[in-house]
């Protein structure tokens, strides 16, 4: 899938990562850029947390086109 990570992407974590606050299904939404290769997340636990691209996995894909 493609690499090129945006905000608002549904990803997973790899399963090498083993920190406080990461939700059991591993499944967040990314929420801002941090630094050129990391980005922020937040799952369904409420916390902002911080990885490198290298241990995220695109899941899907944010809409640019919202029907409401």
């Amino acid at each position: 899938m493609d690499r090129d990570i945006q905000i608002g992407d549904l990803v997973r974590i790899s399963e090498m990562v083993h920190q406080d606050g990461i939700p059991e299904s591993r499944v967040v939404v990314v929420l801002s850029k941090s630094t050129q290769d990391s980005y922020n997340i937040i799952g369904n636990h409420g916390k902002v947390l911080r990885f490198h691209e290298s241990l995220i996995e695109i899941v899907a894909k944010a809409q640019e086109d919202y029907a409401i």
